[in-house]
């Protein structure tokens, strides 16, 4: 996917809004369709798909620590 601003004149594509699109979303095989979005919209989507995509966490390092085990000579 690739998003440009927006170089012609047209309304939001997303339903019930009425502003002007700033952002176009296209695909890269099909450059024909696209998705016209304005600002407020793309900042919601955005806020969105965050609560969605939530990215693993990293494993803390003290609580599986190995422990090293002393040989007797």
């Amino acid at each position: 996917m690739e998003i440009k601003s927006c170089s012609y004149k047209t309304k939001c594509d997303l339903g019930g809004c009425k502003n002007l699109a700033e952002y176009s979303i296209f695909n890269k095989n099909e450059t024909k369709s696209s998705l016209n979005i304005c600002q407020d919209c793309s900042k919601e989507l955005f806020s969105v798909l965050g609560k969605i995509n939530v990215p693993k966490s990293i494993p803390a390092p003290f609580k599986n620590q190995k422990k090293i085990k002393m040989e007797a000579k």
